[in-house]
């Protein structure tokens, strides 16, 4: 892989680092072997230097990103062109419209091109729950497309890899989302009686898991702890109750201590795809989850208990008094844990094997090249 020449490319900031698709990205990116550049599509901030190219919009629409689609393609063109060996990776965490234009163009242009397909979520799925059925049926035709163009796709657990298989008849192989974290570098405080959850309230599963929780957990749980708060962080919650803190958009540090440092995580999503980085997050800090079924979805779990699976509103009830009352004792039980998590869901181990074992065969080059 040295002599291969690769652009990541993301519709989506991956710099400033604030979102749990930007964590994996930006994981992996750093992993990948040299000659690299990352191109991203942002509103938040122009980064350029050696190893990232910005496409700059003023505001995140569908619209916008279109119309940057033309700048964004020609700059991977630029790039890659001169390079004997050429390799395209599209993190997959954007509308699929995007995915596939590029895809599409760069096989016209650079016929010798390869192009890998990172699936983050079957995004079909999701557009069939939140959008028009003009905007769903679309989306499946694309994801049809992307799957069959790319030279090279995954997913994010076995269970993902079936869905796909079942929907278009393509065979991926699995790369699971993974984190690398720096304990070293986390603020570690007295423990704090917080529940956190992490996920901005402009997208729609998180807007229903953080209703759910204040409107339907906290009350109860106040009532037996009148001093434990829930912690927000990800953004776009404007809403406003006495146990509530809102952190609101924070830097991965600042996640990290907060995740750290809490009483537990608590993710009662009823919908989603991939797999939810804020758990793996959790769970390799050696923080208490209490999850729903569908929350930690795709997750190899260690043991249980923790992590708890509950779906029940009463049931996570009982289980967040549960864990209040035996804190220390569970929270040495979640901290013993964390070393498989560390292990099984390590970046650096995950993207090395990745490439050791699959793309060389794309490449003709030796493994010491």
């Amino acid at each position: 892989m040295i002599k291969t020449k690769t652009a990541f490319v993301t519709f989506f900031p991956i710099m400033p680092n604030n979102m749990g698709s930007s964590t994996v990205v930006n994981s992996r990116f750093s992993h990948w072997p040299k000659k690299k550049r990352l191109f991203q599509i942002s509103h938040i901030k122009k980064i350029n230097n050696k190893n990232i190219t910005t496409i700059f919009i003023k505001k995140e629409t569908p619209i916008n990103k279109i119309f940057k689609l033309p700048e964004l393609i020609f700059k991977i063109y630029k790039y890659v062109q001169h390079s004997k060996n050429k390799l395209v990776v599209i993190e997959g965490a954007s509308w699929i419209f995007y995915s596939f234009t590029t895809i599409f163009i760069l096989k016209l242009i650079l016929s010798d091109c390869k192009t890998i397909y990172i699936s983050h979520s079957v995004e079909s799925e999701i557009r069939k729950k939140y959008s028009s059925k003009f905007i769903y049926h679309l989306t499946k035709f694309l994801e049809n497309l992307v799957f069959k163009f790319s030279n090279y796709s995954t997913t994010v657990s076995i269970k993902e890899r079936r869905k796909i298989f079942n929907l278009y008849k393509k065979k991926t192989k699995t790369l699971p989302n993974a984190v690398d974290i720096e304990e070293k570098k986390i603020q570690k405080k007295r423990k704090k009686f917080y529940i956190i959850y992490s996920g901005s309230y402009l997208y729609k599963p998180n807007k229903d898991a953080i209703d759910f929780l204040n409107q339907q957990i906290m009350p109860s749980i106040v009532k037996k702890f009148p001093k434990i708060k829930l912690v927000l962080t990800g953004g776009g919650y404007d809403k406003d109750y006495p146990w509530l803190i809102n952190k609101g958009i924070v830097s991965k540090k600042r996640l990290y201590d907060l995740i750290y440092n809490a009483g537990c995580m608590c993710v009662p999503l009823k919908f989603g795809s991939g797999t939810r980085i804020k758990i793996l997050e959790a769970l390799t800090l050696g923080t208490i989850v209490i999850s729903s079924t569908k929350g930690i979805e795709g997750i190899k779990l260690n043991k249980k208990n923790p992590p708890y699976i509950v779906n029940d509103k009463n049931k996570i009830i009982k289980t967040l008094i549960m864990v209040f009352k035996n804190f220390n004792r569970l929270k040495k039980k979640s901290y013993k844990n964390k070393i498989f998590y560390k292990n099984t869901y390590s970046m650096k181990n995950i993207t090395y094997n990745f490439i050791k074992s699959t793309l060389n065969k794309y490449f003709n080059e030796s493994k010491n090249s």
